[in-house]
């Protein structure tokens, strides 16, 4: 029988083990609405999708090529950051899950996430259905659009391109704004010539096992990235551990601050080294699991992000420390997101929503191409309204089954928080 608790405690076992204090702090987080559980339970979702939970809705043909997925998608993973071209762009900046199966699994997602961030607001129903209409509606017209021409493949959201839409662009003009001085002092303090970041509920200290590994794989990353920088660029000024978001946390997760282009002027960069494991659907297909897919994960990971972006930052990579890999990003000024609890009203959810549209089928539409065999999207939107009616209903009925999981979660709270216990090895 079902159980999402003993779903989220089989997946998180191992976290739970490594860090129960961190293992909480993620409990509470995914405890806060049912917007934030679906956040922290992609692994639940993968099982739904793979057990064939509603199989009856939102469910197109099961054959087909399978094309590259962000996996966990949702529509807090979208936001602004600094691409190679020197823009500040909006796109999906979260590739941690990325897998390859049916282009409709992450449609299926995305819609669902926006009906319980809609929840999470308080718009009502009928509003709640119109920002998932809205996006569905939007991402048929994109991909097909994209899909037809096979041009126009480079989709851009930006400060350069903007999209039309209030929400989006502001942030984007907000972002694009941002000075790295300003940033980093927010996040340091600088005495006796050296800069330190301050120690919150996000950075922490680091036992000298994983402080030690932070620093190798700093040197792992500088042996992969082309020689633009010097020595003095590289030169440690800090390092500590990063709590952020939901979903990875548990992960080993890393922020090296550098001296940049002058740590007195707060010139300073600061590059996050995160942990990557396998996605949770690849787990329940029992695919790309050995030790040579783990350690070539953060690879495959980065692979797919920059193939899915318009622009990535210039310093996105991965590094290796024995049999595991790392995803290597800066965390820069201009990284920024809607706040959709904020947001004025639900139509300017909607705004967001088909923004967000575009890019998810800017994102597809580039992965056709590196799909093995022949693959012919297009015959899924025969008949859109079709596609989009079987996918509103799908997202209706898992957005419902959310809210029952976390009610379940939330029940059982005092027992997960317990997870000294239940994640012990047999005796």
């Amino acid at each position: 029988m079902r159980d999402p608790v003993a779903e989220f405690q089989n997946y998180n076992r191992a976290f739970a083990r490594r860090n129960p204090e961190l293992l909480r702090l993620k409990v509470e987080r995914m405890a806060a609405s049912p917007f934030a559980f679906f956040r922290g339970t992609f692994h639940l979702f993968a099982r739904d999708i793979l057990d064939g939970v509603f199989e009856t809705l939102g469910q197109g043909p099961r054959a087909g090529a399978e094309v590259d997925l962000v996996g966990d998608i949702h529509c807090e993973n979208f936001g602004t950051f600094q691409g190679a071209d020197g823009a500040v762009h909006y796109d999906i900046n979260d590739f941690d899950e990325t897998t390859h199966g049916r282009f409709d699994f992450d449609v299926r997602r995305q819609a669902a996430s926006l009906l319980l961030a809609a929840h999470d607001r308080g718009d009502p129903l009928p509003d709640a259905v119109l920002t998932a209409l809205a996006f569905l509606t939007r991402y048929t017209d994109t991909i097909k659009r994209l899909l037809k021409k096979g041009r126009n493949l480079d989709l851009d959201v930006s400060e350069n391109t903007l999209s039309g839409e209030q929400p989006v662009d502001q942030l984007v003009r907000t972002a694009a704004a941002n000075k790295r001085p300003a940033f980093i002092g927010k996040l340091t303090t600088f005495e006796n010539g050296r800069r330190q970041i301050l120690r919150s509920v996000h950075y922490f200290n680091l036992p000298e096992d994983e402080r030690a590994q932070a620093l190798r794989l700093l040197e792992d990353y500088r042996r992969r990235v082309p020689e633009s920088e010097s020595d003095d660029f590289y030169r440690v000024e800090d390092v500590c551990g990063r709590v952020s978001g939901i979903g990875s946390m548990g992960r080993f997760r890393y922020v090296v601050l550098l001296n940049g282009k002058g740590s007195q002027d707060g010139r300073n960069y600061l590059l996050e080294f995160k942990e990557s494991r396998p996605s949770a659907y690849d787990l329940h297909r029992g695919r790309d699991t050995d030790a040579t897919a783990l350690a070539g994960r953060a690879e495959r990971v980065i692979g797919v992000q920059r193939a899915s972006q318009a622009s990535s930052n210039p310093r996105l990579g991965f590094a290796v420390d024995g049999g595991l890999s790392f995803q290597v990003r800066e965390l820069g000024p201009r990284d920024a997101r809607v706040d959709l609890k904020g947001l004025a009203s639900p139509a300017a959810l909607q705004e967001v929503a088909r923004v967000q549209a575009d890019v998810l089928a800017r994102v597809h539409a580039r992965a056709v191409p590196r799909v093995v065999g022949v693959a012919n999207p297009l015959a899924e939107f025969g008949d859109v309204s079709a596609f989009c009616e079987r996918t509103l209903a799908f997202a209706l009925a898992y957005a419902d089954l959310a809210r029952q999981d976390w009610n379940r979660f939330v029940g059982r709270r005092e027992e997960i928080d317990r997870c000294e216990e239940w994640a012990a090895p047999p005796a």
